[in-house]
């Protein structure tokens, strides 16, 4: 799907033409549901290339696609809005769906910490400390799994491939590694294993596809 889309005016203006095309047929129906399936592309993906041609402002055309009452053409943002509620993929409804998942297990993975009663902080516990990247869970005291020790731990509910895991390595998991030590990234839904063999991956935290067995945690305490 990313490879077959492309942020370039001529592909914009291609788009708008095809549109334009078919709207002139009276049994039209959803235009951009069919034309993003012909040209291999997801409809929020279609009727984003397509607004650009429409408007100069990139960020006019961003707007509209988060609502589709700014657009003036009430035809377009008719088609737009049936495009993107049929897009469960790209968009800002499948943004929130991707982000209701994300909490879900974010959720899950805080029950299985205290089942265990292993004791942290969360990210609002840590942004109120004055930082300003957060993992998920800051444990209080260090654990180790399978040898290796981890002080934070990471929900991503999503598979892991390597577009993915380069962006949260740059923009996240390096900020955590130079705070807080090494950590553990649970992907929840897989994982290329490719990414074992990268040099962050057992140096600055490992990497899993749900929370390990308490058989493979050694947990330590302070002594006060």
């Amino acid at each position: 799907m990313k490879q077959s889309y492309r942020k370039s005016p001529v592909i914009s203006s291609k788009y708008h033409d095809l549109y334009e095309e078919l709207m002139t047929d009276k049994s039209k129906g959803n235009v951009i549901m069919k034309l993003s399936d012909s040209q291999g592309i997801s409809p929020a993906l279609f009727a984003r290339s397509l607004l650009q041609n429409v408007y100069s402002d990139s960020t006019m055309a961003k707007k509209c696609i988060k609502d589709t009452t700014l657009i003036e053409d009430k035809d377009l943002a008719y088609q737009v809005y049936l495009g993107i509620m049929n897009d469960n993929q790209y968009g800002p409804y499948a943004d929130i769906i991707k982000q209701s998942i994300g909490l879900e297990y974010e959720l899950r993975l805080e029950r299985e910490l205290r089942l265990m009663n292993i004791t942290f902080s969360d990210e609002n516990i840590l942004r109120s400390r004055g930082y300003d990247k957060t993992p998920d869970f800051k444990l209080d005291v260090p654990i180790a799994i399978d040898g290796f020790i981890v002080n934070w731990v990471e929900s991503k509910a999503l598979f892991g491939d390597e577009e993915n895991h380069s962006g949260y390595l740059k923009e996240q998991l390096s900020c955590y590694w130079n705070r807080f030590g090494p950590g553990l990234v649970i992907y929840w839904f897989g994982y290329l294993e490719t990414l074992n063999s990268t040099p962050e991956v057992n140096n600055m935290f490992i990497l899993r596809t749900s929370f390990p067995e308490k058989s493979s945690i050694t947990q330590y305490r302070i002594d006060l």
